[in-house]
């Protein structure tokens, strides 16, 4: 069955938890599997290159690369709980002292902690990687911390006869932004926390998938 409605994305986004982009976890839904593919970059309400934005600015569900290359929503009451898993609760200075975080990625959690939401290209620029033959170091960074659980994708900035360009925050910005003050969690507490979230809603290969990335107890 296909959805045309933003609201049924949501309902979707609700149900699941975590709902990918693109199809991700064997035997479950994602945003481009559930819609028309003529409904895509109509810019009209309709369009789903539109919701992934919206719900991201509305505080209904994190968005971005959490599971290595390829984008997801999160419903927002557990993306918490999905970030310290993601994190193991270490920090970014911690894991950067450790040799465990790229420079141009610690660069960039910096930049946005001091400024908050910031639209790609200006990021790009003030981490002094705006370069042709810096991009690739660029986008490896930004999917090193989203993929870490250290930053979200917030929205889009309009840019003159171009693309739109992608803006970014820090998780601990966005959930507070959305959420307020929630209580600190524990890996495992976490992990616990996921699964049973997502258990009753996720077929049998699906949970499998998200355990293996999450380290989550298998059923």
């Amino acid at each position: 069955m296909k959805i045309t409605e933003y609201e049924e994305f949501v309902q979707l986004v609700k149900k699941y938890k975590i709902f990918p982009f693109a199809e991700l976890a064997p035997e479950h839904p994602a945003l481009t599997v559930v819609t028309e593919d003529s409904a895509w970059h109509t810019e009209q309400a309709t369009d789903p290159w539109l919701w992934r934005i919206r719900i991201a600015q509305e505080g209904v569900a994190a968005y971005g690369r959490f599971f290595g290359t390829k984008a997801s929503f999160i419903d927002s009451a557990l993306y918490p709980a999905v970030r310290t898993i993601l994190t193991g609760n270490q920090s970014v200075r911690d894991l950067f002292e450790a040799g465990s975080m790229s420079r141009a990625a610690h660069r960039i959690y910096g930049i946005l902690s001091e400024q908050g939401n910031t639209d790609s290209r200006q990021l790009r620029k003030e981490a002094g990687l705006d370069a042709k033959e810096d991009k690739k170091e660029y986008d490896k960074a930004l999917n090193e911390l989203q993929s870490g659980g250290y930053i979200v994708i917030t929205g889009s900035a309009k840019q003159k006869e171009s693309w739109s360009s992608m803006c970014y925050q820090t998780s601990d910005s966005w959930i507070r932004s959305v959420l307020g003050d929630v209580r600190q969690l524990s890996v495992e507490e976490a992990k616990a926390e996921v699964g049973q979230a997502i258990g009753p809603v996720c077929s049998e290969k699906a949970f499998a998938y998200f355990a293996k990335k999450l380290g989550l107890a298998t059923r």
